[in-house]
C-alpha cells in the first residue's frame, strides 16, 4: 500500500459564521476537517501515539474527539490512519511525527487567520447582498466591482 503524498491546510471556510480549520489531504482527493480543538487534542495525544507505533499502549487505538488513531503493519511498513466519521487519511510514522512539529507553526498561522474573521464576513454580508438584488448571475462580479469602485 503507497500512502502518496499527504499536505496540511490551514485556511477560513467562509461563512457565515466564517471559521478558521484545519484539513490534512492526501493526492487521492481525501480531506480530513479539524477544528484548533482536534488538533490540539490531537497533538497533546502525540506521546500516547507514539507508544501506540511502539507496541507499548494496549489498544492498537487512540480516540481524540471525533477522530480515531488506528496503528497498524502492512507489508512490514508501521502505518498510522487518522479517521473521521466519512474520512480517512493513512500515513507513514515520519509523516505523522513531520506533522506534529509543525505545531508552533499552526497556532501562529491559526491565530493570525481568526484575526480576519471579522472582515472576512463583513465583506461577505456587502457581496451577498449586492449579488442579491442582481437578477443575471453572469453579472455578479461586475455589480459587486462598481459598488466597491463608488
Amino acid at each position: 500500500m503507497v500512502t502518496g503524498y499527504k499536505f496540511l491546510e490551514i485556511g477560513i471556510n467562509v461563512g457565515p459564521p466564517s471559521y478558521v480549520e484545519i484539513a490534512l489531504g492526501d493526492h487521492r482527493g481525501q480531506k480530513l476537517i479539524l477544528s484548533l480543538e482536534t488538533w490540539k487534542g490531537l497533538y497533546e495525544q502525540r506521546w500516547n501515539i507514539y507508544k501506540l507505533l511502539r507496541n507499548d499502549y494496549k489498544d492498537n487505538f487512540i480516540s481524540v474527539g471525533p477522530l480515531i488513531i488506528r496503528v497498524y503493519q502492512m507489508n512490514d511498513v508501521t502505518l498510522v490512519r487518522l479517521e473521521s466519521l466519512n474520512v480517512r487519511i493513512t500515513m507513514i510514522k515520519s509523516t505523522l511525527r513531520h506533522m506534529f512539529d509543525l505545531d508552533e507553526c499552526i497556532d501562529v498561522t491559526f491565530d493570525r487567520l481568526v484575526g480576519f474573521v471579522d472582515t472576512i464576513d463583513t465583506k461577505y454580508m456587502r457581496f451577498s447582498n449586492i449579488a442579491s438584488v442582481v437578477t443575471d448571475p453572469e453579472k455578479v462580479p461586475n455589480a459587486i466591482r462598481l459598488r466597491y469602485l463608488r
